[in-house]
């Protein structure tokens, strides 16, 4: 198993190395200078998430997202918290792809 430690410390390390976790972090940074503001976001987020997990039907949850980004306008267009969300989107996208390419590689069904 520590082949696999070792792998998995190298992807973290060349993960953390690139263009897009150095925006994320530094976004993050920058958002957890403003403890208020941090904790909006945060709030905003478990919200968005927990609404997008849930069973509610495509039209009423597009009424209620609508709802939350009335409630969080002020988190939302904040200029730093932009480029967190969008920071935190693009790794997201690049660990998505990460697991991708390792699940195709294993040809896990």
């Amino acid at each position: 198993m520590t082949d696999i430690t070792d792998l998995s410390k190298h992807v973290i390390d060349t993960i953390k190395s690139t263009d897009e976790y150095k925006a994320y972090a530094a976004g993050l940074s920058e958002i957890k200078a403003d403890p208020q503001l941090y904790h909006r976001v945060n709030e905003m987020r478990e919200r968005n998430y927990t609404l997008h997990q849930s069973d509610i039907d495509p039209g009423e949850l597009m009424d209620l997202m609508d709802a939350l980004t009335n409630e969080y306008e002020d988190v939302i267009n904040n200029e730093s918290v932009a480029r967190f969300l969008e920071a935190e989107a693009a790794i997201c996208r690049l660990v998505q792809e990460f697991n991708s390419m390792v699940t195709e590689g294993l040809e896990f069904d």
